[in-house]
């Protein structure tokens, strides 16, 4: 572990406990139970494209199988019921938002955007590493927007953004893209997050920009 703590932090014990203990805790956040995966894999596995579809749909972007799985055997069961005149249309739109919502509050708990604290570290974390991408990824983001958002509100999809842009396997067009729905989709959820607190932002409606919002 020493040699570990010399090569990624350079002695700073502290700060690899702490690295080390989020590491533990995404590994936690991103997993996924057998018992999902066996839904998944027998539930009208015929309807998997069409629930993402509508998913998509709904959010702009399609979140990772971590936050789907757990609720799209549902999701498929009322694509279902629907094609077989059992929900009325309005009942069939309002359950799919509703249902919506759980895998959008499920993507915002695994990307750390339900995180609310008075420790400050984390715009320290925000400062020190601005170069390179940080000017691009805020930018990008009020230009979709059409404004520019409190730090707080847009501070954890600003950073995740940055790692988006220096993913060298992702090149984001001046384009709107899924990464771009998503990182609006973070700052929106999270204003109302800390300005109302985590029930209303779980049950505030979903969010996706427009094709009219361009950089």
């Amino acid at each position: 572990m020493a040699k570990v703590t010399d090569e990624k932090h350079t002695g700073d014990v502290a700060r690899f406990e702490t690295d080390f203990a989020i590491d533990v805790q995404l590994g936690r956040l991103h997993a996924i139970s057998w018992n999902d995966l066996l839904l998944d894999a027998t539930t009208l596995t015929h309807l998997k494209k069409e629930a993402h579809r509508l998913i998509e749909h709904y959010l702009g972007y399609l979140p990772s199988d971590t936050a789907i799985l757990p609720f799209e055997p549902y999701l498929r069961a009322l694509i279902q019921s629907y094609r077989q005149s059992q929900l009325t249309q309005y009942d069939y739109c309002h359950q799919l938002e509703e249902h919506i919502k759980l895998i959008r509050n499920k993507d915002m708990e695994s990307t750390y955007n339900t995180y609310v604290t008075d420790d400050k570290t984390i715009y320290k974390n925000y400062e020190e590493t601005f170069i390179p991408f940080g000017q691009v990824a805020k930018s990008r983001l009020m230009g979709f927007l059409g404004y520019e958002p409190k730090l707080e509100h847009s501070v954890v999809a600003e950073m995740w953004l940055r790692h988006m842009i220096a993913n060298d396997t992702i090149d984001l067009p001046d384009a709107m893209t899924s990464i771009d729905q998503k990182a609006a989709a973070m700052i929106k959820y999270r204003e109302i997050l800390l300005e109302s607190g985590r029930a209303i932002a779980d049950s505030s409606p979903l969010f996706r920009l427009t094709v009219s919002q361009q950089l």
